[in-house]
């Protein structure tokens, strides 16, 4: 029997706990629906889809994206919630309540070496500004099966990167072997124990444009995987670095062992699977653990954190988060201006736009070795000609 359906005000109340429990993680979620719901891949991505916006089978993304475009950033949300309509408070209902499941918990800063060494690495690292840990119900299937697994083996931890607006589904679903396009050594998921080479698979995103945690958002998953040799394919580290052992996080010297390094010895010799990445061909034997984000800020952002700088100033430059009473490290680079929607839309159509200028190469070469083609020539060539004996007579009687 269906539990009988909530009242607005009811729905309100709730949404308001979630948002006062944990801010941060709010913020979160709602941006990683927002880039779901804003990629050309939402029919795939947007996993689960609000069933208040699917009607005949068919899925309204406009009217979603409508109704996304009325929520307020997070820290006026509050007290503007009396002011959203009831489809505004039935969405956010879904997608922070319906949907809390598996759990976000914002890390402290103080803890971000921790989570960090769950997986020391060689190669230098650009530091997230937020971690969110995944938190799974004892009763949750996945974790039933993971735990079940991990009872006849040990467990590890390894990164994977991705596009940013596919971390909505990987939340609910997890990662999935069957929706992994790189299959360089089989199918599989793929995860790296060096947090830079995931990196470079979790380029910067367009998230939530009222987010605090950054309009342009990457996101990387650090992963628990059951070490079972039937399913996962990996090869043993050669070589140890001083100082890294248990709990420490290595850092390479640039000569030897930077990305580039990192890069070169993973993919050369004979074939072989290259070091630091592991190969898992079994669903149930990974579970999200972690998300690390890392977050760009427009400059309208930037300059009214910059005001706050006075009194929320923090140790070693770090500036504290006045919505989320956490120290944020300035961004590795800021967006002084942000992408135009042309190049914004060329950005999440690369395929596209690569495939129309094939065919537009296609169809010059082919005009250019046709008949009309010579003829135009043709044409041109007795135009200039006429031109040039013109100039040239004119001269001559002078």
């Amino acid at each position: 029997m269906e539990p009988a359906p909530l009242s607005l005000e009811a729905k309100r109340l709730l949404v308001l706990k979630t948002i006062i429990h944990d801010p941060a993680a709010t913020d979160l979620r709602l941006s990683l629906f927002i880039s779901a719901a804003k990629s050309f891949r939402y029919d795939s991505c947007l996993q689960p889809f609000p069933p208040d916006f699917i009607t005949n089978n068919e899925k309204s993304i406009d009217q979603l994206c409508r109704v996304l475009e009325t929520i307020p950033p997070v820290a006026d949300l509050p007290a503007g919630l009396a002011a959203l309509d009831e489809q505004t408070v039935g969405l956010l209902h879904w997608i922070l309540c319906r949907q809390a499941r598996p759990a976000l918990r914002t890390v402290p800063k103080a803890q971000h070496d921790e989570v960090l060494a769950k997986c020391p690495c060689y190669a230098k690292y650009a530091q997230p500004s937020h971690i969110f840990e995944v938190v799974y119900r004892e009763t949750n299937s996945s974790e039933r099966a993971f735990q079940d697994h991990a009872t006849e083996f040990r467990t590890r931890h390894a990164f994977h990167g991705s596009r940013l607006f596919n971390f909505h589904s990987i939340l609910h679903y997890g990662l999935q072997q069957h929706l992994n396009k790189v299959s360089l050594f089989g199918e599989g998921i793929y995860l790296s124990a060096e947090l830079q080479v995931s990196q470079m698979f979790s380029p910067n995103g367009s998230g939530w444009s009222r987010s605090t945690l950054g309009t342009h958002l990457a996101c990387i998953a650090l992963c628990e995987y059951v070490d079972n040799p039937n399913y996962v394919k990996s090869q043993e580290e050669t070589q140890q670095l001083p100082g890294t052992g248990e709990g420490t996080t290595p850092h390479a010297t640039p000569s030897s062992d930077g990305p580039s390094a990192i890069m070169s010895t993973s993919f050369t010799g004979n074939g072989s699977f290259p070091e630091r990445y592991i190969l898992v061909k079994n669903n149930e034997l990974v579970q999200v653990r972690y998300l690390l984000l890392y977050g760009t800020t427009k400059e309208t952002n930037n300059n009214n954190n910059n005001n706050n700088t006075a009194t929320s100033a923090g140790p070693h430059g770090s500036t504290v988060d006045p919505l989320y009473a956490l120290p944020v490290r300035p961004p590795s680079y800021q967006m002084r201006h942000p992408p135009s929607r042309f190049i914004q839309w060329i950005a999440n159509n690369k395929g596209f736009v690569l495939i129309g200028g094939y065919v537009g190469l296609l169809l010059i070469v082919g005009f250019i070795n046709s008949r009309n083609a010579h003829f135009v020539k043709e044409m041109l060539l007795q135009k200039l000609n006429h031109v040039y004996n013109a100039v040239l007579g004119y001269r001559g009687k002078d």
